[in-house]
Order: structure tokens, then C-alpha cells, then sequence
């Protein structure tokens, strides 16, 4: 597995790191140039080490220099004038995401078969009362609100919930609201999330052509009920959990941004990280964005799991992470749909009130609701 941090290596990028994205919270900006102290370990401190150019100085362990980061992406090169070492990285300045917020929600399907359920009854998709949740939080809080969803609803699926539940799948979701979808599609945002919500797991190990057939299918539909508008180039694959192959689907499929946890379990284990080493899933985890500049995949940390916490947790858990400055430049929070529907066994019956609580705290503290697509990519 490749090294991230470059330590196989003599001559290397302490900071930043290959991909990685920075913002005021790195350096000092100023008319659109935020400068940075960039450090590079070798030798032992008798070297003549320059950084674009600019010569470095040895200080606690590493040769360091300001360094000038300008466009969205940048080179910082490193050079050993005594060694003939080289080295160099791309940095990515992101700007843009710096007092936004982003709701999002995974294992979304059960709306779409009340909607189609519904097709007669309904004169609009906010009449369903989970989207009416997310258009309250779009109207109060200017939300911004992205759906991961399934393919399918199964039985399996279906035995998580008291009453009886249908099979149904995004094949046989009316078209009817597609003007509609594609009115709101500024603010709402559908992507791919997994065939189905069993088995656990379920791209861990799957081949690219899995992968790859199960978001075709899925995007084919989307575009049919609710327009390509409405399809994002950003998901969180189900369980955040793919192997190289599944990643390079979901690119070649579309997706230029990736989310997850980016956390490690107590057993070592990385959460909702994809295939990435644990050493390295908390060098992610502490910040909002990473660039995989081999896959050409940018990285964007949920921040929290609002079905994770009480209503009563919701504000003081937003307010630590608010006091980490690489994580409070852009705030992510997320949920999940299940956990709405009074019949499933884990129901959560303030979901409504978690999910606003968090976008009013959001709103009161300066955040405006944003796309990942819309600040992570520029």
C-alpha cells in the first residue's frame, strides 16, 4: 500500500502532505495569496535546501519556508542543492468552503415509494413529510441538501421495520415530479449510494464492474424521475467502505468527491474511510478536504452523524467541533433516513428537530448552506 506520508522516502513534504487542502486556518491570506510554512525533512541540517526557489532554514527538526499558495491548485517543489535530492507535491487552496455548511442524509429510497405511492394524492414532492423536513431546513436555514440513494428496497431491508413494507425500486418511481426536481435541484441533490442497504459492506471487496453496473442503474434512473440537474459529481458510497477498484468506478462514473468519517474504531479498524491506512485516515479525519492526486478523487469529511446523538447533544457536539479550526471552516453533518419512519425499530422521534436544531445553530453562527461540489473543487 502506498505511503501517504512519504516517510519511505529521505527527502520528503512534512507539511503539507501530497493533496492536501488548505485555507486561512493554514497560514495568513492576503489579496488572494495565502501563505503558508511549508517544511521538509532530510539531512541534518547542513544542507542548502530550497522550496519554490526560495531558500529554507533548519528549524526543529525540518528545513522550513514560507511558501505562496495562489490558484486552486498548486506545486510546491523542494530541492536539495547538496544531495541533488527533489521532491515535490500538489496543494489545493479552498477557499470557498470557509463558513458553509452541507446536510446531507444516506439510505434514501423509502420517500421515493411514498411519493410514487402517493402520485395521485400528492400536487407536490413536499407534501411527503421526510422531503418536507429538508425544505423547512432549505427555507428557514438556506440548506443545502444532498440524498444518497439506494436502488432497491427489499425484503431484508424490510424487516427492520413493525408494519409491512413492499419491495420497491428506483425503476418504478413515477416521473410525474421531474419539473418539479429539477425547480428545486439548486438546492436538493441526488447521488448513488448502494444497490441496497444489505448486506453490510456490500463494495468492501466488490470488483469495478459491480460497482460500476450497480451507479449506472441507479444514475440512469435518477436522470429519468428527476433530471441530470439533480445528480451530483459528489457521494458517499454505503458504508464507506471500497477497495481501489469500487473507487475508481464511482470516478470513472462521475463522482470527483468522495465523503466519509474518516475516524478509526477502537480496535484500529478505519470508519467510513474507504481503503485508506488508519495512520493515515486521521491525517483526513483532523481536516475538511484531501485530494488523492493518483485517483483524481477529492476527499470531504462528515463532520457528524446526527442520528448518533440526542437532541440535547446536538449543539454542544457542534460547538467542539467548531473550535477545531481545519474542521470549522466548512461543517458537514449528516443522517440518515430510516430513522425517521415511526415503524422502524430504531425510530428516532425528534428527527425533525435534530436535523433543524443543527441547521438553525449553523445558520445563527455565520454558515451558509453550500454543495460540496460547490467548494470543494475550486
Amino acid at each position: 500500500m502506498k505511503n501517504y506520508f512519504g516517510t519511505d522516502k529521505a527527502f520528503r513534504f512534512e507539511f503539507p502532505l501530497d493533496g492536501d487542502c488548505v485555507n486561512k486556518y493554514d497560514g495568513v491570506e492576503h489579496d488572494g495569496i495565502l501563505t503558508i510554512t511549508a517544511r521538509v525533512v532530510t539531512g541534518n541540517g547542513t544542507d542548502d535546501v530550497y522550496i519554490n526557489e526560495k531558500k529554507a532554514v533548519f528549524k526543529d527538526g525540518a528545513y522550513v519556508c514560507d511558501a505562496d499558495i495562489t490558484g486552486y491548485r498548486n506545486t510546491l517543489f523542494a530541492d536539495n542543492r547538496t544531495t541533488g535530492e527533489q521532491t515535490k507535491i500538489a496543494v489545493y487552496k479552498i477557499s470557498d468552503c470557509i463558513g458553509k455548511y452541507r446536510l446531507s442524509s444516506d439510505d434514501n429510497i423509502l420517500f421515493l415509494a411514498d411519493i410514487n405511492d402517493h402520485k395521485d394524492v400528492y400536487k407536490s414532492v413536499f407534501e411527503n413529510p421526510y422531503l418536507a423536513v429538508y425544505k423547512k431546513a432549505h427555507d428557514l436555514y438556506g440548506a443545502k441538501v444532498h440524498l444518497n440513494l439506494f436502488y432497491e428496497f427489499d425484503d431484508v431491508a424490510a424487516s427492520k421495520f413493525s408494519t409491512k413494507r413492499d419491495y420497491f425500486n428506483l425503476s418504478m418511481m413515477t416521473d410525474k415530479f421531474k419539473d418539479e426536481f429539477i425547480a428545486n435541484s439548486d438546492w436538493l441533490k441526488f447521488s448513488f449510494h448502494a444497490k441496497s442497504e444489505f448486506p453490510d459492506e456490500p463494495y468492501r471487496n466488490a470488483t469495478f464492474t459491480q460497482a460500476f453496473n450497480d451507479i449506472q442503474r441507479t444514475h440512469k434512473e435518477i436522470i429519468r424521475f428527476a433530471g441530470k440537474e439533480t445528480l451530483s459529481n459528489v457521494c458517499t458510497l454505503h458504508w464507506g467502505e471500497g477497495n481501489i477498484a469500487v473507487v475508481r468506478a464511482l470516478r470513472q462514473s462521475g463522482y470527483e468527491g468522495l465523503t466519509g468519517y474518516f475516524e478509526v474504531r477502537p480496535s484500529g479498524r478505519p470508519l467510513v474511510a474507504y481503503y485508506y491506512p488508519a495512520d493515515f485516515v486521521k491525517h483526513v479525519g483532523a481536516r475538511d478536504f484531501w485530494k488523492d492526486t493518483d485517483e483524481d478523487v477529492m476527499y470531504g469529511r462528515i463532520d457528524k452523524v446526527l442520528n448518533e446523538i440526542t437532541l440535547e447533544q446536538v449543539i454542544p457536539t457542534l460547538e467542539n467541533i467548531y473550535s477545531q479550526p481545519h474542521r470549522a471552516g466548512f461543517m458537514s453533518v449528516m443522517i440518515h433516513e430510516q430513522y425517521f419512519h415511526s415503524d422502524y425499530r430504531r425510530y428516532i422521534p425528534e428527527f425533525e428537530q435534530i436535523v433543524l436544531t443543527a441547521c438553525k445553530w449553523l445558520s445563527e453562527h455565520g454558515y451558509t448552506g453550500a454543495h460540496m461540489s460547490e467548494t470543494m473543487f475550486r
